[in-house]
């Protein structure tokens, strides 16, 4: 759909008076960065044969490459290309990495050879070239993506922030909290085509951009100067995969700032609006027309559709277990012991039995070599691991050596235990998920990369990452939702036949009914998926991010308050943009909920833009969004959370950013002494006695 959805924009040309043979056409986004970079690897093939495709008939497709950004936090891309070429850098030398990599991919996406980040990454300056941060494939001999194949364009990938404003890609792989920026970085305008003038050597311009687009010849870069462009169209497409998780406060702001995008996507033809369409993916949801009302203001069209087979509507085919094994769940309870050491059994059990099938039948038992554990918090994880590289090890490798006869168990060296968490730094992603899918070997060679025996993971691990060669995981209790415990558990046995031990204890009410129900809860746990809270319009979200949602709404909509001193330019209450934004969030409240929301809604609007107005005229200085460097006159609109106490000026920088944080800082100062007494030491009969 993606696909067709670009190619369709290429054919179509100008509509409306908008360019469509360029700028962003699909938006995907996604809510947690383990899932978000690994589908932008995937997506990044598609790209690679439409560009392919592109430079066989410029006729037909353009000038204009297709290209893929990513666009996420600071911590995991750079911002600026600058920073990107630090990192380079950084990374030359040697040195540890501390901050964001634009070495986002391992691999070549089209013919898969390694990209070494200190080789195949070249960073061109914006002060003294085109401002580019370019990734190519380590082949030098074959691939259409080497070095000297590509006119100094590389793969078509664009990772730094910076980049991505002023070279639109076609297809935008991003996460949904980033579009919280939007009130923060006025150049995202030129995601939704809002741009009238470009410099042909940097890229597209926005108001306030540093780039003037007067360029003098340099080396091999011939002069330049600005050219007027006509408008880019909008976003035609809006991917949400992975709609269940968009609930909940995250879900809540998501559709809030969704007011935002979907009036800046929005254009018109012959005095019809177009908007852009949505498709929302997910697996485990229900009520979901009541949330993709609440998110997205639209009705559901169901995909597939329901046929007069369950089994065959025709799209899709339920396949039964005889022609392709699936899961099978075993629920493990054992009264009196505690968790932590039936936890060390099971581990043991599956780690020595799965050796005993690879001595019997090589790599047909690969499946089951790697073994995923699963825990619904950090703190349980980190007591699993310690276990796991003592016990679990000690004990896999002993398992043959007592009296006690312990047949379909083979003793088993447990080399690599390792995690996939939030306390996992960006850059070392990818390579643990290429990790997984090595393949386990009867021995290995020095310097080999080698497969993991144990992978610990939270619920990072419980959308979207497809690992092919995995089989078997362990549960640690269950989990609180019964959608993230059905996305959880299909991760295994995907192309294999997949076992999950799901280890409930006990002591915990809530595990030991699951345990007696397990049969039946297995057998019909579809229906118990919980429906998602989405209140966008609520009283205490609208508190969150009403004044984010207008800053955004009126930044990117008109070009006189882009700028960041173009918070200044609202001097009146009754000013159209004023009256614009006011409309477009009243309505959206009223359209989703009822008319007393809209009301609500509108006066705290008309609160808010008071306000500004007021901050706006106060004469003797400067109003901007935010403080800059060298403009000590200028004074903040906007507040950063954290920094001062939440008020209706405060915009998060993030859409997780919904309560404010709790900084705990130890006075030294206020430290009492040490305690007058003194523990016993037990002395020899020597030295006296007991002292």
């Amino acid at each position: 759909v993606a696909a067709f959805t670009m190619g369709i924009r290429r054919l179509q040309g100008n509509l409306g008076g908008l360019d469509g043979s360029r700028g962003l056409s699909v938006i995907m986004r996604y809510t947690l960065r383990l899932l978000t970079i690994q589908q932008f690897q995937r997506a990044t093939a598609l790209l690679c044969a439409m560009e392919v495709l592109r430079r066989d008939k410029l006729e037909v497709w353009g000038e204009e490459p297709f290209s893929i950004g990513l666009w996420v936090g600071q911590r995991v891309t750079p911002n600026t290309t600058d920073e990107s070429h630090d990192a380079i850098v950084a990374a030359r030398d040697g040195q540890r990495p501390t901050m964001s990599s634009p070495a986002q991919l391992t691999f070549c996406p089209w013919c898969g050879a390694e990209i070494v980040e200190t080789r195949d990454i070249e960073v061109k300056r914006y002060n003294n070239d085109v401002g580019r941060t370019i990734i190519y494939c380590g082949d030098k001999y074959d691939c259409d993506f080497r070095r000297s194949a590509t006119d100094s364009l590389g793969l078509p990938v664009i990772v730094v922030d910076e980049e991505i404003y002023r070279r639109p890609p076609s297809m935008l792989i991003a996460t949904v909290d980033k579009f919280a920026m939007m009130a923060w970085r006025g150049q995202v305008r030129t995601l939704f085509g809002k741009v009238s003038e470009e410099c042909t050597r940097h890229g597209l311009l926005w108001p306030g951009a540093e780039c003037t687009g007067t360029h003098n010849k340099k080396g091999n870069l011939p002069s330049v100067g600005v050219r007027k462009i006509i408008p880019i169209r909008p976003p035609d497409l809006i991917i949400q995969d992975e709609f269940h998780l968009i609930s909940g406060p995250l879900g809540t702001m998501v559709g809030l700032y969704e007011t935002v995008v979907d009036e800046l996507s929005t254009w018109s033809i012959d005095g019809k609006s177009i908007r852009p369409k949505v498709i929302a993916s997910t697996a485990t949801v229900r009520k979901a027309a009541e949330q993709v009302n609440n998110v997205f203001l639209r009705k559901v069209a169901i995909f597939p559709p329901h046929g007069l087979d369950v089994e065959d509507n025709f799209f899709s085919v339920q396949r039964s277990v005889k022609d392709k094994p699936g899961r099978l769940y075993m629920g493990i309870c054992s009264l009196g012991s505690s968790r932590p050491a039936v936890l060390i059994r099971v581990y043991v059990a599956l780690l020595t039995a799965a050796q005993s099938l690879f001595e019997h039948f090589g790599l047909v038992a690969d499946p089951y070599m790697s073994v995923v554990g699963y825990f619904n918090s950090l703190r349980e994880l980190g007591g699993m691991r310690r276990l796991a590289e003592d016990d679990v090890q000690t004990r896999a490798f002993r398992v043959q050596m007592s009296d006690v006869n312990r047949p379909g168990l083979s003793q088993r060296r447990v080399r690599n235990v390792d995690e996939l968490t939030s306390r996992v730094s960006n850059k070392e992603i990818p390579k643990k998920l290429d990790q997984l899918e090595v393949k386990f070997k009867p021995a290995w060679e020095k310097g080999e990369t080698q497969a993991i025996d144990i992978v610990l993971a939270t619920n990072m691990l419980s959308v979207g990452v497809d690992i092919n060669r995995i089989g078997l995981m362990v549960v640690n209790g269950q989990p609180k939702n019964t959608a993230e415990y059905i996305q959880a558990t299909s991760r295994i046995g995907r192309f294999f036949p997949g076992l999950v031990c799901t280890v409930l204890t006990w002591s915990r009410p809530r595990d030991l009914s699951h345990y007696e129900t397990f049969e039946h809860y297995h057998a019909t746990f579809y229906k118990h998926i919980e429906a998602q809270s989405v209140t966008p319009f609520a009283p205490r979200a609208l508190d969150r991010g009403l004044t984010g949602a207008m800053v955004s709404l009126m930044r990117l909509e008109t070009e006189a308050m882009t700028p960041n001193s173009g918070a200044q330019t609202l001097e009146s209450s009754g000013q159209d943009e004023a009256l614009m934004v006011r409309n477009i969030v009243s309505n959206r409240a009223w359209k989703v909920n009822d008319k007393i929301v809209k009301s609500t809604t509108d006066n705290m609007a008309a609160d808010r833009i008071d306000r500004w107005v007021k901050e706006a005229i106060r004469p003797g200085r400067r109003l901007g969004y935010e403080t800059e460097r060298g403009q000590g006159d200028l004074t903040a609109l906007l507040k950063k959370p954290g920094a001062l106490a939440w008020d209706e000026f405060t915009v998060p920088m993030s859409l997780r950013e919904v309560e404010p944080g709790v900084q705990l800082v130890m006075d030294d100062a206020k430290l009492e002494d040490a305690p007058v007494w003194h523990a016993k030491v037990k002395l020899s009969r020597s030295e006296g006695g007991v002292a």
